[in-house]
């Protein structure tokens, strides 16, 4: 298994999953033809995508996908409510190559991979993350959650690579220039996590097994990539002082507009 985060964060997030048998794009919150682009610049034939995976369905999500389902003829699998709650016209409707709707803790087949959608308090419908295994291996993307209840850290367990958000700094986003209320929002247990949040669950919930963990979802505004990735290092270093220099070329940041270098496992 192989991935790449082909975009992260409000301008638009995908997250591309290739194993031995299936192609899974996660999320595509850019428009059709920007995704198509970062597909060729990662190296990977558009034509060969199984499945398109959505999480929820605000638009740096969920954007391109009715497009991109239509060129490329490519199975959507999205949970019913998020279907319904998304700016989806009748035209969407009619012509998105539907696949199997999503049901969080019921895994579904893609080729040689099991999707498992896991629940996740987020402010939208229906809101999921998911993980991937196949050739025993195990990925996942967390992302867009308020923060990791038990059950999803539960979930995470015997990932060998994490995708893990980290979308602010409090005092960056408390100081920002955004609105009381998008700064409430942002903040609350169905907004996004910080990366004390995120910092938390390394030195207290991660299991270790992970070889990679890629930040992801940053905000421009409330946050930057090295102080992320300095509370991500600092958690684990405290939690594993033995292996603290096995991280250090490891625990990764995406970048907003993809693709970056994809990552074997």
């Amino acid at each position: 298994m192989r991935f790449t985060l082909l975009g992260s964060g409000s301008s638009g997030n995908a997250t591309l999953v290739v194993t031995d048998h299936a192609a899974i794009l996660i999320d595509c919150g850019m428009s059709a033809r920007e995704t198509v682009r970062r597909m060729r610049e990662a190296g990977f034939d558009p034509s060969k995508l199984d499945a398109i995976l959505i999480t929820h369905e605000h638009g740096d999500h969920i954007g391109g996908m009715p497009v991109l389902s239509r060129q490329l003829g490519t199975t959507v699998h999205i949970a019913d409510r998020t279907r319904h709650c998304g700016r989806l016209t009748e035209k969407d409707h009619a012509t998105v190559n539907w696949g199997e709707p999503l049901h969080a803790g019921q895994p579904i087949e893609i080729g040689d991979a099991k999707v498992t959608p896991v629940s996740v308090p987020h402010d939208a419908a229906d809101p999921l993350l998911f993980t991937v295994e196949a050739g025993g291996v195990k990925f996942a993307v967390v992302t867009d959650l308020g923060y990791i209840p038990a059950h999803v850290a539960q979930r995470l367990g015997g990932c060998d690579a994490l995708v893990l958000e980290a979308n602010h700094d409090r005092d960056m986003l408390k100081t920002g220039p955004y609105s009381w209320e998008l700064k409430q929002r942002i903040a609350s247990r169905r907004g996004h996590l910080a990366n004390e949040q995120m910092a938390g669950f390394l030195s207290e919930d991660f299991d270790g097994k992970a070889e990679w963990i890629v930040l992801a979802h940053l905000s421009q505004q409330n946050n930057h990539p090295e102080i992320a990735r300095f509370a991500a290092l600092d958690a684990l270093h405290q939690r594993h002082p033995l292996f603290a220099n096995h991280w250090d070329d490891r625990v990764l940041v995406a970048p907003p507009k993809g693709p970056m270098d994809w990552i074997q496992l």
